[in-house]
């Protein structure tokens, strides 16, 4: 869609440069954002005014239409056909090769499964389900993060033509009477969402619709810019202003978007509404030909900086440089020429190529082809398919791991898990979270040589403490709601603190004699992790985080039931957690031929786990239990092991790989050490 007022000259809509250079604004934001340009720490605001622009071009041009009754919903889609789809199957399809190439296969594996959603426009659902934070790791790994805002604009304008077409025919009172309420409610959506489900709200387009609509408002609304140039420099300047100090002032911490996207989106639609021109400073900005250009340009721009960024980064592991970056930005510039002038111009305009129906044909047919590429390299890059370099350089969950993840004697809806030894009576239960799951090669092989058996019982992200919550902590979540939430049953906190007591409580009924416990424990321990613990003793808000203390009430409360029921505890030390990915790390230093210290030293291990030891240390003289110490064999020699020649210990940074874990399991052998 061309910059233009919704006003027509016959079929000719008034070009506006201040949106082009509006546009500029917003693409800049975002590169500069993600390139880490200084004073750009909250650019990623940049997709809120490209909203708000978008709402209001799209809004006038279907408000106009209608008027002159000439609206088409086939010449709408094809419009949107020809604007979005020939710079996205492009970009997409580079993407596709340079990842292919770039990326190892488990982590292409990943990228190609979220790929697969882009294409039909279900990018922001797929981000949403995988629990992706917009910044941190996820983000910074996956190189098309950001068609997440192309599928709320391509689901938004799936129903908005139909409104628009219902409220012509069956509102007397207008557009602002049906759109106000909505974009209303969207708001309040959103403001509530990002409190609650901040994840929900950044990527789904429920929460995100007031930002089209307040763009489509003004639009309809027919506001006259104002006479005073004067005036129209002021509220030009305001809007500006808001723009430049949502860049400068908010950063990935701010609980976004809520209540703060209303400072760019009301900078955006102030900018619109002075219908800046070169009479005013801020127009002369806007319509400088440079600023024109980008705005242009700023589309592909925006579909190319990301990937390149993501992948160049992936590919060089270590940080990139500043040369580097500033490398990388000019050739996103020159790429994102090269595309607005020879993939999306040719599609547009009175010369544009093909007719509708040969482009509504070629669309589909490339759209398919391009999922069915992506399907095919993403079963190319299976797991089941590695060769056995691979699988060693990449390790994956063994079938019983996979078999046993977040199973327990208790689960109704899943088979229990048990270990070692099939035919014998079981007399023991390894019982954890994830790290539990990575240790479980090594009970299940120690139990199986002696030819006993023993119950698995592992929830992701919950550790066997007793009566404690443990809730996922964001600065941006409202601690009111997730108490409401978690007193409902439908929190995580909830769920670990009732499988705890369950477990016990099947423990005891069965009389089981041992109980290995292991887990990631620095996680509960610390408060710098994402894991906040509560307990009756604790208030249930942020304000007064003191995670060791609930954690060593909830182990202490554990044992002593475990005492009371008669079961021997062995508490399993953590592995060391490294400082990189392993696999990945491993196999980049091999690529690149780097020559540099990956491990940890026991020393720095010591120091990484001691707020969890010294809660141990201290319970151990009360109840007496055994410490099973892997640390022992991992880092023998002063260092901490993460491969055995070039196969990985580690599946991640801080989860043991199947060899990691039988190298790990001569420290099970002290169970037997200590039996009576």
């Amino acid at each position: 869609m061309t910059a233009s007022l919704g006003r027509e000259q016959g079929r000719v809509r008034v070009y506006r440069a201040d949106i082009d250079g509006l546009r500029a604004l917003a693409v800049l934001s975002v590169m500069f954002h993600h390139y880490l340009v200084p004073g750009f720490r909250g650019g990623f605001i940049g997709v809120d005014v490209f909203f708000v622009i978008s709402g209001f071009l799209i809004a006038a041009h279907i408000e106009s239409d209608l008027a002159a009754g000439r609206f088409s919903l086939l010449a709408f889609y094809e419009l949107r056909i020809r604007r979005i789809l020939p710079a996205l199957f492009v970009m997409y399809a580079l993407f596709l090769l340079l990842a292919s190439m770039v990326d190892f296969p488990r982590d292409f594996e990943f990228q190609a499964r979220l790929a697969a959603y882009v294409i039909p426009f279900l990018a922001n659902y797929a981000f949403y389900q995988n629990a992706g934070a917009y910044s941190g790791e996820f983000a910074a790994h996956i190189a098309l993060l950001h068609t997440w805002s192309l599928a709320v604009e391509e689901q938004f304008y799936l129903f908005f033509p139909l409104l628009m077409i219902a409220i012509s025919r069956f509102v007397r009172s207008g557009y602002a009477a049906v759109l106000g309420p909505m974009a209303l409610a969207s708001l309040v959506l959103c403001v509530i969402g990002t409190y609650i489900a901040p994840s929900a709200a950044f990527y789904l387009a429920p929460f995100r619709a007031w930002e089209l609509l307040a763009g489509a408002l003004l639009a309809v609304a027919k506001f006259s810019p104002p006479r005073d140039a004067r005036v129209r420099a002021g509220v030009a300047s305001l809007g500006l202003l808001l723009i430049a100090g949502a860049d400068l002032l908010l950063s990935n911490d701010t609980p976004y978007p809520g209540g703060w996207a209303l400072i760019p989106c009301t900078g955006a639609m102030a900018i619109l509404y002075a219908s800046c021109d070169r009479a005013v400073p801020v127009g002369r900005v806007l319509d400088n030909p440079v600023m024109r250009r980008i705005g242009l340009w700023s589309y592909s721009l925006y579909l190319i900086h990301w990937p390149l960024l993501v992948l160049a980064q992936y590919y060089a592991f270590d940080p990139l440089s500043i040369s580097l970056r500033c490398v990388l930005l000019a050739s996103t510039f020159l790429l994102g020429a090269l595309s607005w002038r020879y993939v999306e111009q040719p599609f547009r305009g009175p010369r544009a190529l093909l007719g509708r129906p040969a482009l509504h044909g070629i669309a589909a047919a490339s759209g398919a082809a391009l999922v069915l590429a992506t399907l095919v390299l993403h079963r190319a890059a299976d797991p089941q398919r590695y060769s056995a370099r691979e699988h060693a350089q990449f390790p994956t969950y063994t079938a019983d791991q996979t078999r046993c993840r977040n199973t327990s004697p208790v689960d109704t809806q899943k088979a229990s898990c048990k270990l070692g030894d099939q035919s014998a009576p079981l007399e023991a239960i390894l019982w954890g979270d994830s790290h539990a799951l990575a240790i479980l090669p090594a009970v299940d092989a120690a139990y199986a040589r002696h030819h006993r058996a023993a119950i698995f019982a592992q929830q992701g992200g919950c550790p066997p403490l007793l009566g404690v919550n443990i809730r996922d902590f964001s600065a941006a979540k409202s601690n009111l709601f997730r108490a409401w939430i978690d007193a409902h049953g439908w929190g995580r906190s909830e769920r670990c603190k009732r499988h705890t007591e369950a477990v016990l409580n099947w423990v005891a009924r069965n009389h089981i004699g041992t109980a290995i416990l292991a887990a990631h424990w620095i996680a509960y321990t610390e408060d710098k992790h994402t894991r906040r613990l509560t307990d009756s003793q604790t208030p249930g808000n942020y304000s007064m985080l003191d995670n060791a203390a609930v954690f060593s009430r909830g182990l202490d409360s554990l044992l002593g039931a475990l005492e009371r029921a008669h079961v021997r505890v062995f508490v399993l030390d953590d592995a060391p957690q490294s400082l990189v990915d392993v696999p990945y790390a491993l196999a980049s230093a091999q690529r690149l031929h780097l020559d540099r210290e990956l491990r940890i030293s026991r020393v720095t291990y010591e120091a990484q786990q001691q707020s969890a030891a010294a809660i141990f240390a201290r319970l151990q003289k009360r109840y007496g239990f055994r410490i099973l110490k892997p640390q022992d064999l991992l880092c023998a020699g002063g260092m901490c092991s993460i491969a055995d020649n070039d196969a990985a210990l580690y599946t991640d940074d801080e989860h043991l790989s199947e060899l990691g874990a039988m190298i790990s399991e001569p420290a099970i052998e002290a169970i037997w050490d200590t039996d009576s």
